[in-house]
Order: structure tokens, then C-alpha cells, then sequence
């Protein structure tokens, strides 16, 4: 019986001189999928809240893509904004700014959100 172990894809740029926006980037699935694009390629622009006590998160995510391109790996770029998204100037800005910066945007991902635990049937 054969084994196959299954590893990170290595960077073959899939995404290469893609741009893509990122809501809620800075931790759980919406860092790993920044992660990933920016290994692949892409230029990435990551909204997040701005909060005091997530900056810890944000500075942490810098330095993981500085450590990426550090490795000789054709990564992408990465650009962040501050700001909530259920205001809608802060979507326009995370847009506006990805596309002042790469000239287009071609992926959004709208991660952000917040779990509110309540009972399922009241």
C-alpha cells in the first residue's frame, strides 16, 4: 500500500500578479488564506480592526511575509488597513487603496465577522 503525505504547497505563483483584499486578515482563517496568496504570488491587501490588542497579530503577520520573501520566494506584496467593515467607506478604502497600489483587484475575500454564541433552537 502506497503513503501519501500531504504537505503546504509550495510556491508555484498560481497567483501571481493577482491583487486580492482580505477582510478580517490578521488571524485564523483569513491570516492563513493572506498567507497563501502571498506565497503564491499575489499582492495582497488585508483589512483588519486596528484595536490595541490585536496589533500584536498585525505586527506578527508582517514579519511572517518579510520571513517568506526572506526565503528567496517570489511572494507577493502586502498592504493593510485599518478600519471596521460594517461601515461601508472602510470596504471602499480597502478596495480603493489595493487598486491605487497594484492598478486592479481581482480576488475579495470577505472573512471578517464575529461569533455570537447562542442557543440554536431560541
Amino acid at each position: 500500500m502506497t503513503r501519501i503525505t500531504m504537505a503546504a504547497l509550495p510556491a508555484w505563483n498560481l497567483l501571481k500578479g493577482k491583487t486580492a483584499a482580505i477582510t478580517g486578515g490578521t488571524t485564523g482563517i483569513g491570516r492563513a488564506i493572506v498567507l497563501a496568496y502571498i506565497t503564491q504570488g499575489c499582492n495582497v491587501a488585508v483589512n483588519h480592526l486596528g484595536m490595541p490588542q490585536d496589533d500584536k497579530h498585525r505586527h506578527s503577520l508582517l514579519e511572517e511575509v518579510k520571513a517568506i520573501k526572506n526565503k528567496g520566494i517570489q511572494a507577493g506584496d502586502i498592504l493593510e488597513l485599518s478600519g471596521d467593515v460594517t461601515n461601508p467607506q472602510t470596504g471602499s478604502k480597502l478596495v480603493e487603496k489595493a487598486v491605487s497600489q497594484w492598478g486592479k483587484l481581482d480576488i475579495f475575500v470577505a472573512n471578517a465577522g464575529v461569533f455570537k454564541q447562542a442557543e440554536f433552537l431560541k
